[in-house]
């Protein structure tokens, strides 16, 4: 291990999590389905990919890169072109090694994105086992982490169920069928912020619902899985890869398809209507009108507009 990727691997992790036997982590997802790790991140690699990600959470018709809304949550899909802190941990020797040990010698980066979930938003029981095509039979892993601290809202799994989900043709579960069937078997994670839950992609999971306005939990989420041939279109800075390698360029999708629809589907109509959004739309409507009653002056008058906006 080089000077530089001690530097990475301390700036990253905690030093309790740094001694983690990834033995043990294939171990747990293995006979549970899952792991998770209390504090995995220091304080100040969970700031630095939260600032990266939220720079630009409405940015309407700007030559850069910035998040999408889909109702009661905001995504930021392109966290690769952004956050060279999201990028060292995506390619690091942690992630590499368990997927080697878990998945085998060939993995790819099958979608990733920052996250925040606000009050009002429902998730189904589910696995994420499927393709835009249907169900898939893909062995996988799912790996999030926590920017806030939960104490609502938190991740939920159903312990076990990465070992028989896959007889099922179908990926969601109704909350009715999980309480009746597998309540005890339901493990909740409320835990800090920079905590880490890695799971199976087989796994029956959820998000518990939050009604409360005034909620937000802020997360990061990566899917790595065995079918390399293709995967969500991901954006990279270029300037992030300051050691090139085969495992990296595999990881990455590098010169294979990039055909899966990226998660979620958009478009203004799902933009939330608040204040903020209001706001910009108001400055636009006024700003066109102002520019067309400009544009409609005689030069005369231009020039004495000009000389005002200039003072």
């Amino acid at each position: 291990m080089t000077n530089s990727d001690i530097e990475i691997k301390n700036f990253l992790f905690t030093k309790e999590f740094q001694n983690i036997d990834t033995n043990i982590v294939v171990e747990e997802l293995r006979n549970k389905g899952y792991f998770s790790f209390s504090k995995a991140f220091n304080i100040n690699a969970i700031n630095a990919i939260e600032k990266d990600a939220t720079k630009s959470k409405l940015n309407l018709n700007n030559n850069e890169m910035c998040g999408v809304h889909a109702e009661t949550q905001y995504h930021l899909t392109n966290l690769l072109s952004v956050s060279k802190t999201f990028f060292d941990f995506a390619t690091s020797n942690f992630v590499f090694d368990v997927c080697r040990k878990y998945l085998g010698s060939e993995f790819r980066l099958k979608a990733l994105r920052y996250y925040e979930t606000y009050g009002g938003h429902h998730m189904q029981w589910h696995t994420d086992n499927k393709t835009d095509r249907g169900f898939a039979h893909i062995p996988g892993i799912i790996i999030i982490f926590y920017i806030s601290d939960v104490e609502d809202g938190q991740f939920q799994y159903v312990e076990g169920s990465h070992l028989w989900s896959g007889e099922k043709a179908y990926s969601d579960y109704s909350e009715e069928f999980i309480n009746k069937e597998y309540k005890d078997k339901v493990r909740d994670f409320k835990l800090p912020s920079g905590s880490m839950v890695i799971y199976n992609t087989y796994g029956i999971h959820r998000a518990k619902p939050v009604f409360k306005n005034s909620f937000v939990r802020k997360s990061v989420f990566a899917q790595v899985d065995t079918e390399i041939n293709d995967g969500e279109p991901i954006i990279l800075n270029s300037k992030f890869i300051t050691k090139m390698s085969s495992d990296v360029g595999m990881f990455l999708g590098f010169g294979k398809p990039s055909n899966y629809i990226a998660y979620p589907s958009t478009s203004i109509n799902s933009l939330p209507f608040t204040r903020n959004v209001l706001g910009i739309f108001l400055k636009y409507i006024i700003y066109r009108f102002m520019r067309k009653v400009y544009d409609l002056c005689p030069l005369f008058l231009k020039y004495i507009i000009k000389k005002i906006i200039r003072k």
